[in-house]
């Protein structure tokens, strides 16, 4: 990476070449590294007043203690209030805009974030400690964030005897190394991390707005409430002992002598997961013959948990997606086997209901730190259920795809904190420079990007009503099934990843294209029209569609469509054959695991949407093998 010059806007510029040896390593030349105590105003905390809990009030200044402080952000959900007589008892501990409050006691120790302007005026308490930087010397956001990396941390750490968290004193603080870069540089270091923070923040709340939904859906599709198009009658609710055998009585986890080595399902197992297959038993423990052939565990088979610490925790359910023949299930697990013939995934969703719940919670015994239910008990609790195996196949579908959609989600979180992680071991050593921004109101204008100033519907009305010119026309309309395919390739090539697509027949495919805005916004702007070709029905482009061009080639520029172009003559079928081994390398590549035509099949065959693809010439084991390399070459995935 070459160094570049200053420019009116953020970007990388590059390894700086000059570079010297530090108390705490190797930095740029031209930063310095001096003792915290030496950039500081203040470094101090408060007290708390006597009186305990007993002085808090429902409202007046903010009292801040260390569990109001978390890792880089503010947790003001259970923020206490002084009166302004009890802040005056110790006035000198006010908190200003821009402290770095930093935990110095108990398991907290290390967190840290910036004062902001809802606690200004307010109080900390002993255990958080108030850096106040000299702002000629120290941004505030940038020593939160150095406080907060590995090599803040490491400092911290060093203080503690034994490891043991012991506490943090104002003299051991104010020694802290901190490295110094100019102002300039700190600010837009910090305000480069600052945007991740922002990315992970929204994940976080779009994943927690996802599980909602779904829980809201298992709710009203487990229980009869809301029923999907196409199906009618009455469901019946059954005691489990009418519909299976309930057996208790498992493995212990010992390992003996004379006794067959087995794997064993344990509580953890059943409690964390909604699917068990052989590669999730991990614990090897020892039983009798007799045992084993009792405690085995066939395809379908459904464990629970009997037993917590808490009465709601009884009854969390897992189904054996496989036959485990050298697995078991724990004596702390009861296993379900049905008489009856169920949607295998529908035996995972079953029984993950507000009622069901609720039966086991009132059904248990015991108090304290121990609840259980008996096995008479449970095999009285009931559940209900569709007597079809249709309606139970296609209410597990719509459940799976959306786990499936958090479980992308969650990965993707995942992969952005470890991005972040790199980037601040990058940033904070001075390997990479950030170009500061002009702070012209030109320069900043340009230094954002253009991205921020739309939601995603309207993105992809962009981006649908782009295909549907350059890919469409009166003869042949581009359809949905089409544009779907060459937008995940679009978003795959210029993003590296393709938001918001889950696992259907067709392969990849965003519902919320259809149903969530960009087809309605693109329609109603008229960038695009409905149009119809004998048969064949799709989009085409229509009279503002060169307003959307104008939007895709800030966004996106030119040469993504030059790259699509070699899709132009692809079959629907090739490429699906190609969006869907893309999808599932993907899924392969975050868990770890290697690309192999073998390894991409189970993960076409673990979906019930998908797993009929296998029985179609076009996923054959030639077609997949070439699809692989032809991923790999188009998104230089390294495997």
């Amino acid at each position: 990476m070459q160094t570049k010059s200053r420019s009116n806007h953020s970007s990388y510029s590059g390894e700086r070449q000059a570079y010297k040896n530090t108390d705490i390593g190797v930095l740029p030349a031209d930063w310095d590294c001096s003792r915290l105590g030496d950039l500081a105003m203040r470094v101090g905390s408060g007290i708390t007043p006597t009186g305990g809990e007993r002085v808090y009030v429902s409202e007046g200044r903010p009292f801040l203690r260390s569990q109001n402080v978390g890792w880089g952000v503010l947790n003001l959900h259970d923020l206490a209030f002084i009166t302004d007589e009890t802040h005056a008892l110790f006035a000198a501990s006010e908190i200003k805009e821009g402290d770095v409050l930093l935990n110095i006691t108990g398991a907290s120790i290390g967190r840290s974030a910036v004062a902001d302007i809802t606690v200004a005026r307010g109080n900390v308490n002993q255990h958080v400690c108030e850096i106040r930087p000299d702002p000629k010397q120290l941004d505030s956001q940038f020593l939160n964030v150095y406080l907060l990396s590995v090599a803040g941390q490491r400092q911290i750490d060093s203080f503690q005897a034994g490891g043991n968290r012991q506490g943090l004193n104002y003299s051991q603080i104010r020694s802290f190394l901190v490295p110094l870069p100019s102002l300039c540089e700190q600010r837009v270091i910090a305000e480069a991390l600052s945007d991740v923070d922002e990315l992970l923040c929204a994940l976080e709340e779009l994943i927690a707005k996802k599980r909602a939904i779904k829980q809201a859906a298992m709710q009203q599709l487990l229980t009869g409430k809301t029923r999907l198009p196409g199906f009618s009658g009455k469901w019946e609710t059954k005691r489990l002992g009418k519909i299976g055998g309930i057996s208790g009585a498992g493995v212990d986890k010992k390992v003996s002598t004379n006794e067959v080595s087995v794997r064993l399902v344990n509580y953890l197992d059943v409690y964390h997961k909604t699917f068990l297959y052989s590669k999730d038993l991990t614990h090897e423990v020892s039983a009798k013959s007799d045992q084993v052939r009792r405690c085995m565990i066939e395809k379908g088979d459904i464990f629970f948990t009997p037993t917590s610490e808490v009465p709601n925790d009884i009854g969390c359910s897992a189904v054996a997606m496989e036959d485990i023949p050298d697995g078991v299930y724990s004596y702390h697990v009861v296993r379900l086997r049905l008489k009856t013939d169920w949607d295998l995934y529908f035996r995972g969703y079953a029984f993950n209901t507000k009622d069901f719940f609720d039966q086991a919670s009132t059904q248990c015994e015991g108090s304290g730190t121990r609840y259980v239910i008996t096995l008479p008990k449970f095999r009285a609790m009931t559940v209900c259920f569709p007597p079809s195996v249709e309606e139970q196949s296609a209410i597990a579908t719509v459940l799976y795809d959306m786990d499936a959609e958090i479980a992308t989600l969650e990965r993707r979180r995942d992969k952005t904190r470890a991005i972040k992680q790199g980037m601040m071991q990058q940033l904070l050593t001075g390997r990479v420079q950030l170009v500061q921004p002009e702070t012209t109101t030109e320069g900043l204008a340009a230094a954002r990007p253009v991205g921020r100033k739309h939601n995603w519907q309207f993105n992809e009305a962009v981006v649908i009503s782009v295909l549907a010119k350059h890919f469409g026309n009166e003869q042949y309309p581009l359809g949905r099934m089409r544009y779907t395919k060459l937008s995940y390739l679009l978003h795959r090539h210029k993003e590296g990843y393709a938001e918001g697509y889950i696992k259907k027949a067709a392969g990849p495919y965003n519902p919320q294209t259809r149903y969530g805005g960009p087809e309605k916004i693109a329609l109603e702007k008229d960038y695009m029209c409905q149009y119809r070709s004998g048969k064949v029905q799709g989009f085409i482009a229509s009279t503002n569609v060169n307003e959307a061009e104008r939007y895709f080639d800030r966004w996106y520029g030119s040469e993504v469509l030059q790259w699509l172009e070699q899709f132009r003559y692809e079959t629907n079928n090739d490429l699906e054959l190609l969006t869907t081994v893309d999808m599932a390398a993907e899924e392969l590549c975050e868990a770890g695991e290697e690309v192999s035509v073998e390894s991409v099949k189970e993960v076409i065959r673990s979906h019930p949407e998908w797993n009929p693809k296998l029985d179609r010439p076009i996923f054959s084991d030639t077609n997949l093998a070439s699809a692989i390399e032809s991923c790999q070459k188009l998104f230089r995935r390294k495997q």
